[in-house]
């Protein structure tokens, strides 16, 4: 037995090293084929990141931290231009986004609304599964899916302890749907809007960055495109569980009565269910409504251009979704508790959940990008990709959608975006096409991963329970990998070029 541990331990070890030596290898070749040596030692930092972020033989978190110690002694950039990678704006549209999670988590407006929908729609079945997947599908639409799924979780498990008696020796296919429902509806809610899930929000931060003059990229506009994109596909998700999954059921259901009785103990809406209710519809409205439109032939001006009209503030710059999110999300503070007294909405020990490690993943593939821009990398990267000019361009982003969900099926979702977004904006110019068509579907593909436990958070967390397996997993994934990429290229293709103006 302790020879094994020896063995685990050395295997370990020979796999973190593994990156530093992939690293230093192209580097290396990078070198000796004629390139600077910014470009090579970048090379080298990019290819230990990636193999890191893969992998996860080293925690993603530090992965992120290396561009603080690496770029400065390899001489690619000083301390004193990395470090404010690490604090961007995005940061705080994340921030005051899990600000308005906590409150509504504390005082459990989230499971008000999922058991409305699950009493609604416990009739048969095909509905209860359809409503656990809609009532998730709605909330990871404004709030972490990591944090939907985990309050989703209680609800199903009881639910599922309902079927056959509560027999947990019995396992039926509507117990597995309801499952990987949660899991799924999460990740495809999370991609309907732009606070929806952590890649959207730093393929924005890449975009504004490297693209200013391109059309913009904004709340709402995200949402006429992902929206139906994200609706569709959980209508194919949903056919997909009730064909693969359902007819292996025994078609039970729980006690019609167990929704209703959890409902009931909620009592009526309280004054904080529905102060936060308010605080965050006033969120939405104002991120729909930050930049003007034009809809059917009806400009509508949008409240930020209100404020540089009235000189209230001198660029539009000064504020975004961001602004808004820890504006809505500070106002909790303020706003007294009728049931708590003395007490506000959420309090600090509320935020200080907050994941610290998330803010360096955001960080790091920043920094990583600035840094393939400033040693030269990414120009070598759209010299050598030329040649994709002459892919058909459903071809190219097909195919673009299918590499990064395998990539994504092994690495954080997050770190897949930073990553491709580090690689693809130096081509982007050289394709000829506008941005968002690139950049968009290997946003929403890198979350679109359903093979695997480790592919998101969400897949990780309901294979915890031990009720689903990986074949299971991998047999329903699969058609959805495939399917995804495929409706987001015919969306990319379509919607896309009618809603950004191409």
């Amino acid at each position: 037995m302790g020879i094994f541990f020896i063995f685990a331990a050395v295997n370990k070890h020979l796999k973190v090293l593994l990156g530093p030596i992939l690293g230093t290898l192209v580097g290396f070749i990078f070198y000796e084929t004629g390139n600077t040596p910014e470009v090579s030692k970048t090379a080298a930092v990019l290819i230990l990141m990636a193999y890191w972020w893969m992998t996860e033989t080293v925690n993603i978190y530090v992965t992120s931290l290396m561009p603080v110690v690496l770029f400065p002694i390899l001489g690619i950039m000083g301390i004193d231009a990395v470090a404010p990678q690490y604090m961007k704006d995005v940061i705080f549209l994340y921030i005051g986004g899990f600000m308005l999670t906590f409150a509504i988590e504390r005082w459990d407006l989230h499971k008000r609304f999922s058991l409305r929908i699950l009493i609604k729609f416990g009739s048969s079945p095909e509905k209860l599964l359809f409503g656990f997947m809609l009532a998730t599908f709605f909330i990871s639409m404004w709030l972490n899916n990591t944090s939907t799924t985990l309050m989703m979780l209680p609800v199903a498990l009881a639910v599922i302890k309902q079927l056959h008696g509560g027999d947990a020796t019995k396992r039926s296919g509507l117990a597995t749907a309801i499952l990987l429902a949660i899991s799924y509806a999460s990740t495809i809610g999370g991609t309907a809007t732009l606070v929806g899930t952590l890649p959207n929000m730093v393929m924005k931060k890449f975009y504004e960055e490297n693209f200013a003059t391109a059309a913009p990229l904004n709340f709402s506009n995200w949402f006429l495109f992902a929206f139906p994109l994200s609706v569709v596909f959980l209508i194919v998700c949903f056919l997909v569980f009730k064909y693969l999954l359902l007819p292996k059921s025994d078609h039970v259901l729980p006690d019609s009565n167990y929704c209703k009785e959890e409902y009931s103990k909620l009592g009526k809406m309280s004054f904080e269910e529905k102060a936060i209710a308010w605080i965050f519809s006033g969120a939405i409205l104002l991120w729909f409504t930050l930049d003007d439109k034009d809809i059917w032939g009806l400009h509508i001006t949008g409240w930020k251009t209100l404020l540089l009209n009235a000189h209230i503030i001198p660029d539009e710059k000064f504020v975004n979704e961001s602004f808004v999110a820890i504006l809505m999300g500070l106002s909790l503070f303020f706003f007294p508790s009728k049931n708590k007294k003395g007490e506000a909405l959420i309090n600090w020990d509320d935020v200080k959940k907050l994941p610290l490690g998330i803010l360096f993943l955001f960080g790091g593939g920043f920094a990583l990008a600035k840094g393939v821009e400033v040693s030269g990398l990414s120009q070598w990267i759209a010299n050598n990709c030329v040649g994709l000019k002459s892919l058909n361009e459903w071809v190219m982003i097909f195919s673009l959608c299918v590499i990064t969900t395998i990539f994504s099926e092994f690495a954080s979702n997050t770190a897949t975006v930073s990553l491709f977004m580090a690689i693809l904006i130096p081509i982007i110019p050289e394709l000829g096409i506008p941005p968002l068509l690139v950049m968009m579907p290997v946003t929403i593909a890198a979350s679109y991963s359903f093979m695997l436990p480790v592919g998101t958070p969400p897949n990780t967390i309901v294979f915890g329970t031990e009720m689903v397996k990986v074949k299971t997993m991998l047999r329903v994934g699969l058609w959805l990998d495939i399917i995804g990429a495929i409706v987001i290229t015919a969306f990319t293709m379509t919607l896309g070029k009618l809603i950004f103006g191409i």
